[in-house]
């Protein structure tokens, strides 16, 4: 049965953008961030700058691994081209064909910055359209096919498709594998796994790119050394499923494996120990929240909240002293609800301390538009940046999750709190 295509209305959303950057650029480039209605979504450009300049010590500080920067947290051309310029990388993961579209209509691909495009999300048959239109329009865009024990029918309906529609060029598709997060991805030393991997390289209509992992169970790391622990495993099980492959006669031209604990740990452990050794056959790493790091990435003992990118701009709504708390205008659709092992929803920075971090309270329980500052001594609720109507900014749980929650991002530079510039995300799916 033929699967019906469904297509993303693209036009008015990138009209859209294009208006809505020259209007608030116009507004609000200039003007510091008390000055601007909250709660705003703030990225530093000099601190994403710098976590990109790190990950680019992969690129060019070890003999053959490569990065793939991810832009799922940002969903921004503009973020795109400092992720692609400091890391030293040509190649992107996308998580939604909207975004895939904004990258590869942009500027990027002129004169090479852009080459590569993964969809980082098992395709379904309505979109095999798309995928041809898009692979035509980028050297290489490829795609993931994740399959269960038993079925195959993704994989024959899109061999189906390309036999029907005629197309000129193979599809590229990585097989994901299951390193032990459980989410996707097919088990080793599997007989249906192998008859799915000959089945790719076999294909007359797929290009098999290769084998493609995700340790999503590191986030759970305390400490670098645990990150390092995740890294080596997530390595050696991709070894272990290419040599699977291989020794049945499947070729395997590239191995990618990522989390962003796991890649953080390359980044710590490059000057003390032989990385060379540990990624050997890796051929790609990737990593999602690296570029911004949040509250979560800091737990894994990866990091500080100097390394954090983003967050969250609000105002003190009120003061309840016999309560010990204050009310802020960021609630759940500001910064999402997602956890972080440090409890509650983020930490409100201390702007009082220089060339560091210093954090003033914690956002302890949010509802859809309020969020609750709890737990404060009387010196806290009596420090003039706690009073009504000041600005706090907020280091959010997950970045990826809290960007979701805004229409635009004030980016600012440095210490510095005047706006530079106004980014609108690509939206939708």
């Amino acid at each position: 049965m033929e699967t019906s295509q469904t297509t993303t209305p693209l036009v008015p959303f990138d009209d859209y953008r294009s208006q809505i950057k020259t209007r608030l650029v116009a507004e609000m480039v200039g003007k510091k961030l008390n000055q601007l209605r909250t709660p705003a979504l703030v990225i530093d450009k000099q601190i994403l700058e710098r976590n990109c300049q790190r990950l680019g010590k992969i690129s060019t500080g070890l003999n053959k691994t490569r990065v793939r920067v991810h832009v799922k947290t940002h969903k921004t051309v503009e973020g795109a081209r400092i992720q692609l310029e400091s890391a030293k990388t040509d190649a992107i993961v996308v998580s939604t064909l909207p975004e895939a579209y904004a990258m590869i209509d942009s500027d990027l691909p002129v004169g090479g910055l852009l080459k590569q495009v993964l969809l980082g999300f098992p395709i379904t048959p309505d979109k095999f359209s798309d995928i041809v239109h898009l692979s035509s329009k980028i050297d290489v865009f490829q795609i993931f096919i994740v399959f269960n024990a038993d079925n195959l029918s993704t994989l024959e309906a899109l061999e189906s498709f390309c036999k029907t529609t005629a197309i000129q060029n193979k599809i590229n598709a990585f097989l994901k594998v299951d390193c032990g997060y459980g989410r996707a991805g097919v088990p080793i030393n599997n007989e249906k796994t192998l008859l799915l991997a000959k089945r790719l390289s076999e294909s007359p209509y797929i290009e098999f790119s290769g084998i493609y992992t995700h340790a999503g169970h590191s986030y759970s790391s305390q400490s670098a050394d645990e990150a390092l622990e995740y890294l080596k495993n997530e390595c050696d099980i991709a070894r272990q499923f290419k040599d699977y492959f291989v020794s049945n006669e499947i070729p395997i031209e590239c191995v990618s494996i990522g989390a962003t604990p796991t890649v953080k740990a390359i980044t710590a452990f490059m000057d003390t120990h032989d990385m060379n050794y540990i990624l050997r056959d890796i051929d790609e790493v990737h990593a999602g929240a690296f570029a911004f790091l949040d509250r979560q990435q800091v737990a894994t003992g990866l990091g500080t909240y100097r390394d954090v990118a983003i967050t969250v701009a609000c105002r003190i709504a009120s003061v309840y002293k016999e309560r010990n708390s204050l009310l802020i205008d960021g609630g759940a659709l500001a910064f999402s609800k997602d956890t972080a092992p440090q409890g509650g929803f983020g930490d409100v920075i201390d702007p009082t301390v220089e060339n560091d971090v210093g954090i003033l309270a914690s956002l302890t329980k949010v509802s859809q538009e309020h969020g609750i500052l709890q737990h404060l001594n009387e010196s806290t609720l009596s420090r003039p940046e706690l009073h009504i109507g000041e600005l706090v900014r907020v280091i959010p749980n997950h970045c990826c999750l809290a960007a979701a929650c805004h229409l635009y991002y004030l980016v600012i530079e440095g210490n510095s709190d005047v706006v530079v510039d106004v980014w609108i995300p690509v939206r939708g799916w």
